[in-house]
């Protein structure tokens, strides 16, 4: 194979590419814009919720007015970017139907000065709004706070009572779980890092799925599309060989891919930044994300170049390469809620016979700085890619390709 001429071609179909400016924005400008946008949009809406929240005190006592007016404060502080107005009142009565209402009903004093006394607040919600639920989070936080310092106080009396010395929290959690996270070579440290590393490979191997679908679409568009346009039969009839003109393709739709691939990944990230939740990515695990969408956007192509030398229209082409795209979803979703490792191994052994399945695994092996598995994960990709690549070789003929035989 002559590498001048692979890069003429591939000089020819980036510039056959480049004409295409709509296509060009929708797959790499487009989701520059539109995540980070969306981001702004929704969070913009968000800041400005505001939840009216009444707070009835129906009994009257210290214990209450103590209750209702430490829960008054916390809650107009804010709940999770949330405005919260609260109001006050004395009877459930003439309350207007709202986000939230809270009622501490009568008997609430008597029932926590006593020893062993129970008492509930009732805490009425609106149905279906979800500031609403962030509120009732809130509430419920502040309830475990109020009764955890009641629980220490009654622990107080009666130690006093006994004339014993006792640590109120030591009394209550005797017992502490403290939390590791397992790396390569044993257990390990990391804490709440290694935690958020562990999250942030889960979006990460779901995002892999928006580096399936450029490959397709210019692929498609490279052979089947240049056939409609009648100029392939141009690029047959010169001296490169089918295996040259098909490398040619494939190159272009990689570089166009990955760009597309890289545009997705900074808009991906953006997005979660200007919601708020930064996404740890640790250098190992974005080297393997770069590395699992490059290696994607060669298993695509191939992928979609076998179908697309079998396809009479560019919309049966893109029609069937979309099949495989489904399967590609179905691989990232689900990355997003299972753990690939805690399935039956007969289970884990038929998904890797899907060559998608490796780039999850990869970016997962990541996280676990398990480098023996990244490799191994990422060498059966490309050797899925190069196979893909040689099948839509063999198939790329003059005659099929051209008058679809």
């Amino acid at each position: 194979m002559r590498h001048s001429v692979v890069r003429a071609i591939l000089w020819k179909e980036l510039l056959d590419l480049s004409r295409d400016y709509k296509t060009l924005a929708y797959v790499i400008l487009l989701p520059l814009l539109a995540l980070p946008g969306l981001a702004v949009f929704a969070g913009g809406l968000y800041s400005t919720q505001s939840v009216v929240v009444y707070i009835v005190d129906e009994d009257g006592s210290g214990v209450s007015r103590a209750f209702v007016e430490g829960l008054a404060e916390f809650l107009g502080r804010g709940v999770g970017g949330v405005s919260v107005e609260v109001r006050m009142a004395g009877s459930l009565e003439g309350v207007p139907v709202t986000s939230v209402a809270i009622v501490v009903p009568q008997g609430f004093g008597s029932s926590l000065e006593s020893i062993d006394g129970r008492a509930e607040v009732r805490v009425l919600v609106l149905p279906g709004s979800p500031a609403a639920d962030r509120v009732v989070s809130a509430v419920n936080s502040y309830v475990f706070r109020f009764e955890r310092a009641l629980v220490e106080h009654r622990i107080g009396v009666l130690a006093e009572r006994a004339g014993l010395a006792v640590d109120a929290p030591g009394f209550l959690d005797p017992l502490s779980v403290r939390r590791e996270f397992w790396i390569v070579g044993g257990p390990g440290g990391g804490g709440a890092v290694a935690e958020e590393v562990a999250l942030s490979a889960r979006v990460v191997a779901f995002s892999l799925f928006f580096v399936v679908n450029p490959a397709i679409v210019f692929v498609s568009d490279s052979i089947v599309g240049e056939r409609e346009r009648k100029t392939l039969e141009k690029l047959l009839l010169t001296r490169a060989t089918r295996l040259e003109v098909l490398t040619g393709k494939i190159l272009a739709t990689t570089v166009l891919g990955v760009a597309a691939a890289a545009a997705d990944s900074i808009a991906l990230v953006s997005f979660f930044a200007l919601s708020g939740y930064g996404l740890a990515l640790s250098p190992l695990l974005v080297l393997v994300w770069a590395l699992s969408a490059i290696l994607l956007v060669l298993l695509t192509a191939g992928i979609s170049a076998v179908i697309s030398v079998r396809s009479e229209t560019i919309r049966s082409a893109q029609s069937g390469s979309f099949l495989v795209l489904m399967v590609a979803l179905a691989i990232y979703f689900s990355s997003l809620a299972v753990d690939f490792t805690a399935l039956p191994r007969s289970v884990l052994i038929a998904l890797q016979v899907i060559p998608f399945t490796h780039a999850s695994l990869a970016v997962f092996s990541a996280v676990y700085g398990d480098l023996g598995d990244v490799a191994l994960h990422l060498a059966v990709l490309a050797l899925s890619a190069a196979l893909f690549l040689l099948v839509a070789a063999r198939s790329f003929s003059g005659e099929r390709v051209v008058m679809f035989r």
